[in-house]
């Protein structure tokens, strides 16, 4: 049987984000349908992971959004990789000692699919940079799947990055925008290849539209929205306002229920959290009973409640990814630069990218939402032969996934190819080209504010490196101060000193006798 190290950013108790566990979920699926095979997943809480996902799972190595220890870290766990024979670096109980032992009792390492490959979120730039080179170092191949890399990724990282990239065997991704960044990072050096989402391929099974009957019980939008804009362009509280405004409206103009499913919440037992709380503010803001949160959903709930709404909509990147699979007409709302960036590349990927909207465009919204639903029925059949021809694409990709990385000889499979998706047009807006120059002026906006920010959080961190180094010399100072004193009150030196002083007195006084004497002479 072969063993594959697997990480993904799941496996959390009071944390379920729901795109992240369905393109860990599928890839653990793809893997099991194509060989015997038993799977080592780097999660967030082993335990709770193992039991969700019924594998073997190990805890993370261990990173900060610092860098300074993290690269002291990474040397750490490398250093014991390389070393081991001339002793241990590591502490027998430190996580990465399992995640190493985890490696190298495998036959290759994989890395799922995410967005997270970005300077802002530095801690998962290194463990996943952390965990290549440990398979470097053991001979064991690996690679990434459905990545999108960026938008952001700062001077500091691109080495960690470029070599992460260059020394994989090959790099999926799934926006045209990562493909050229992953080119670019890695000096022309990585083996890039174009895929689709992997949660796009994620299935629900009869006993997961049971559990969501009650809510598909009569016809309904499905609507899903992140906590917060994350974009200094509108706040928090306008942002909510804004999604407030076009549910209700949405609700008003067609006639239908408008559900609000999270993405970024708890499932049972936890509490409450993020996105639900959202949603109870955009339902109570709306004053519209149509407007309704719903519970918390697996994401094979959602895969299931998805293929039987009316359309979906949202600023939630994999509520797109569903609608798209399912052939369910759908609105992506791009607040700011990230998700612009990924919300057009999963649109584009269905021919759908005309359905990509700034937030801001209320009016746009809301008539796109309305002509969608009136012509359901056309956009619903060019979706399905795009999604078809996806499906197969991406049962491809798996193949020569296994096939490259868990091979029984080193296999010489190609990708497969990536065809162009027919676009689909938007009538319902009266300038598409007007709503592609907002969209790019929100990308270039968040890039722009994100390297202000970038240089102002450099800026502190020097006057914070200034002011520490200030301290430590004047405690050298303090220091040498006291020592001096000290070294002063010594009973030998304080002689030397009595003796000293007289000596000087002595003097004083024979110049003076010597003064006197030669007066009296003239």
């Amino acid at each position: 049987m072969k063993r594959i190290t697997m990480i993904g950013d799941v496996g959390w108790s009071r944390f379920y984000h729901l795109g992240d566990e369905a393109m860990t979920e599928l890839a653990i699926d793809a893997l099991r349908d194509r060989t015997d095979i038993e799977i080592t997943l780097i999660a967030g809480e082993p335990e709770y992971a193992g039991r969700m996902y019924g594998v073997d799972a190990i805890p993370r190595i261990g990173f900060k959004r610092d860098r300074k220890p993290n690269i002291a870290r990474m040397k750490k766990v490398l250093a014991h990789v390389e070393g081991e024979s001339a002793g241990n670096t590591l502490a027998p109980d430190d996580p990465a000692v399992r995640i190493i032992e985890a490696v190298r009792n495998s036959e290759a390492v994989l890395v799922a699919g995410g967005g997270n490959l970005n300077s802002m979120f530095a801690h998962h730039i290194y463990e996943r940079a952390t965990l290549a080179k440990i398979a470097r170092a053991l001979g064991k191949p690996y690679a990434l799947t459905s990545q999108t890399l960026g938008p952001l990724i700062y001077e500091e990282d691109r080495g960690l990055v470029h070599d992460l990239l260059a020394e994989a065997q090959f790099i999926g991704t799934r926006e045209s925008y990562t493909t050229d960044i992953a080119e670019e990072l890695s000096s022309g050096e990585a083996t890039v290849r174009r895929q689709v989402d992997d949660a796009f391929s994620l299935t629900a099974s009869d006993d997961d539209r049971a559990a969501v009957s009650d809510l598909a019980a009569e016809p309904f939008i499905l609507a899903s929205f992140a906590e917060k804009a994350s974009t200094p362009m509108i706040s928090d509280t306008d942002y909510h306002a804004r999604l407030a405004e076009l549910t209700r409206r949405v609700a008003d103009d067609t006639g239908l229920r408008v559900l609000l499913v999270p993405h970024g919440g708890a499932l049972p037992p936890a509490g409450q959290t993020r996105d639900q709380l959202t949603d109870i503010t955009i339902a109570e803001a709306s004053g519209n009973d149509n407007v309704v949160p719903t519970r918390m959903l697996t994401a094979r709930q959602l895969v299931a409640l998805t293929e039987q709404a009316a359309a979906v909509i949202g600023t939630r990147y994999h509520a797109a990814i569903f609608a798209g699979a399912a052939a369910v007409p759908f609105i992506s709302l791009a607040p700011n630069l990230y998700s612009s960036i990924r919300m057009r590349g999963a649109a584009e990927n269905v021919g759908m990218e005309n359905y990509v909207l700034p937030l801001d465009s209320v009016d746009d919204i809301v008539a796109t939402a309305v002509g969608v639903i009136g012509d359901r029925g056309s956009l619903a059949a060019a979706l399905h032969g795009q999604s078809t021809r996806r499906r197969e694409e991406h049962q491809q990709w798996w193949n020569f996934l296994v096939a490259k990385t868990l091979g029984e000889t080193a296999s010489t499979a190609e990708a497969p190819g990536f065809f162009h998706a027919a676009e689909i047009p938007n009538p319902y807006v009266a300038d598409i080209d007007v709503v592609r120059e907002r969209l790019n002026a929100v990308q270039d906006y968040g890039l722009v504010m994100a390297l202000k920010d970038r240089k102002l959080a450099q800026a502190k961190a020097e006057v914070t490196d200034a002011k520490a180094e200030l301290k430590r010399l004047q405690s050298e100072l303090d220091r040498a101060r006291q020592s001096r004193e000290q070294t002063e009150s010594e009973p030998a030196v304080r002689a030397a000193r009595r003796v000293e002083d007289t000596g000087r007195r002595a003097a004083a006084l024979a110049r003076k006798s010597y003064r006197r004497l030669a007066s009296l002479r003239r």
